[in-house]
């Protein structure tokens, strides 16, 4: 009986455990879960590929294959081993019988002990996904929307629909949105959809985040395309090097169009920079159960302002463009410099109401994105 072998660039091996390993579960009931599937097959591809059960992600590398054959092994200590190896190609080998699997690259010879693949749960393969409805866009935009979103979903604990980001494709465009019930966050990006065909789901937020980590890594690969394909309860992010899927929140996602304000009462203008560096010296002194910092609109300037009572106070200003009456309202700081940390634009409009009605931020650029906070009624 022929066993696994096969020999890999080190550089390509750590690439793709990279891209897999996060979705591993490290004490869980099933230990082949805190496996990493390694598949070689006769036309020289290695697929790597992990599941925490609620997401499956799998990434494949050119390599050498002497003999096909497939295999689990642990993916923390395959991936420490990998970081450690020296420059030079790195072979596998496998004996069936004992299920261990000889790594040597160099002087450096290891054996880990692996899992039979017949534990593994099922993975995704690209043959199941070739009928099924897709839509292909490119990377980048969908990288920005993820970026400019999930970040404000609930908390994935509770696992209801706001712990997703709603996620609408369009003839010309992609849309997305979250909100944690304190703010929202929404962008629309051009999109080239060559297929034509729409859909709109609601994506776990915890599953975009996950992508967007690999997505950094799939960059040097210099993918550019993405796919997606959606069913019922799944939604499939597919590229050349790697297939994810995850599956997806049900429910009615909550009319968040009817909470954006058409125009505002009253606009201020700052500088993005500034206000972050001035928000985060105040902090300094805000009470670390409120996170309350607050914003006092007065001509031309912004004054803010942090107390804790048993520690003392903080306050800084610098100059704005706004010339509506004085206005003081009160927020969680922290919400405020997520969204202004990720915007690219050098100032960012405000839009006010009252002291009460949430506020608007949208960068003064070409991007059309908006978060929306609503303040915190001080006592």
């Amino acid at each position: 009986m022929s066993n696994m072998e096969f020999t890999i660039e080190k550089e390509a091996l750590l690439t793709n455990l990279k891209i897999v390993e996060k979705t591993t579960v490290t004490r869980g009931i099933q230990p082949v879960l805190s496996n990493i599937l390694i598949n070689a097959s006769s036309d020289n591809f290695i697929t790597f590929s992990a599941t925490d059960l609620d997401i499956n992600v799998s990434s494949k590398t050119i390599a050498s294959v002497q003999t096909p054959g497939k295999i689990t092994l642990p993916a923390k200590k395959l991936s420490e081993i990998a970081s450690r190896l020296s420059n030079k190609p790195v072979v596998f080998s496998l004996n069936e019988e004992t299920n261990v699997v000889n790594i040597s690259c160099g002087n450096s010879k290891f054996e880990l002990i692996g899992i039979s693949a017949d534990e593994f749960p099922v993975t995704i393969s690209e043959d199941e996904l070739k009928d099924k409805e897709s839509v292909e866009i490119e990377l980048n935009p969908f990288i920005k929307s993820i970026k400019y979103t999930a970040f404000s979903a609930a908390n994935y604990e509770n696992r209801n629909i706001i712990s997703g980001v709603f996620c609408s494709i369009s003839k010309d465009n992609i849309e997305m949105a979250a909100t944690d019930g304190n703010r929202l966050t929404r962008i629309v990006e051009k999109i080239t959809n060559e297929t034509g065909s729409e859909l709109s789901c609601v994506i776990p937020s915890k599953t975009l985040q996950e992508f967007l980590r690999i997505a950094s890594l799939l960059k040097d690969m210099n993918e550019e395309k993405i796919s997606l394909i959606i069913e019922k309860t799944k939604i499939t992010f597919k590229t050349n090097s790697m297939i994810m899927s995850s599956r997806l929140l049900e429910g009615e996602y909550p009319p968040y169009k009817q909470l954006i304000p058409q125009s505002c009462e009253k606009n201020a203008t700052v500088n993005r920079e500034e206000m972050i560096s001035s928000l985060e010296r105040v902090a300094v002194m805000v009470n670390e159960r409120t996170n309350i910092v607050r914003f006092i609109f007065g001509e031309n300037t912004l004054f803010l302002k942090a107390d804790t009572p048993d520690a003392g106070l903080g306050e800084d200003s610098f100059a704005i463009e706004y010339t509506d009456e004085e206005l003081t309202i009160a927020f969680n700081y922290r919400y405020i410099l997520d969204s202004l940390k990720i915007m690219e634009s050098e100032k960012v409009q405000i839009g006010l109401g009252g002291s009460l009605s949430a506020t608007l931020f949208k960068p003064v650029s070409d991007d059309d994105y908006l978060c929306l906070i609503m303040p915190i009624q001080i006592r």
